[in-house]
């Protein structure tokens, strides 16, 4: 598994960051929002998107830091 992020300001609550789960075949598997200033999580076990858009902008996660919010670790 390869493991993406990428973040966004979103007014009065800070950053949102996307985080992205992606097999081998370059397939997103699964995805989750968190916005740092607020705690919250909105986690999307079956995305709609199949493949990223522009994958050479995303930064690199580390599989624990996703897994940790999706609350697997």
């Amino acid at each position: 598994m390869k493991y993406f992020k990428t973040a966004q300001m979103v007014p009065g609550k800070g950053d949102a960051w996307m985080y992205y789960e992606v097999d081998d075949a370059g397939k997103v598997l699964r995805t989750l929002t968190y916005v740092d200033g607020t705690n919250e999580i909105t986690r999307v076990p079956d995305p709609i998107v199949k493949r990223l858009i522009r994958p050479d902008i995303l930064q690199d996660a580390a599989a624990d830091e996703f897994l940790s919010l999706w609350g697997e670790a």
